[in-house]
């Protein structure tokens, strides 16, 4: 039997912090002038778009190895996603 996966509720505060992480993931990139299909795909970290939108758009709360990922696709250091969250 399949086990359901655990709904995860997400509190008010921790949203206004995805979303500013989210921004920070889109500045970078449309700095680099890069398309999300740019930073996507099977040679890459994160191969689906939408999980690329989902993070910019704070709707994904990801884990440590993602935001490792999400660093080194951009080519920056992981601590400059965590500019101007606070």
């Amino acid at each position: 039997m399949a086990e359901k996966k655990e709904k995860r509720l997400v509190l008010s505060g921790d949203k206004k912090i995805l979303k500013k992480f989210g921004d920070r993931v889109r500045e970078i990139r449309e700095k680099k002038r890069l398309s999300v299909y740019d930073v996507t795909g099977e040679d890459l970290g994160i191969k689906s778009r939408q999980h690329w939108q989902r993070i910019e758009n704070g709707q994904k709360n990801i884990n440590l190895t993602t935001i490792i990922k999400v660093a080194r696709i951009l080519e920056v250091d992981p601590q400059d996603l965590f500019v101007k969250l606070d």
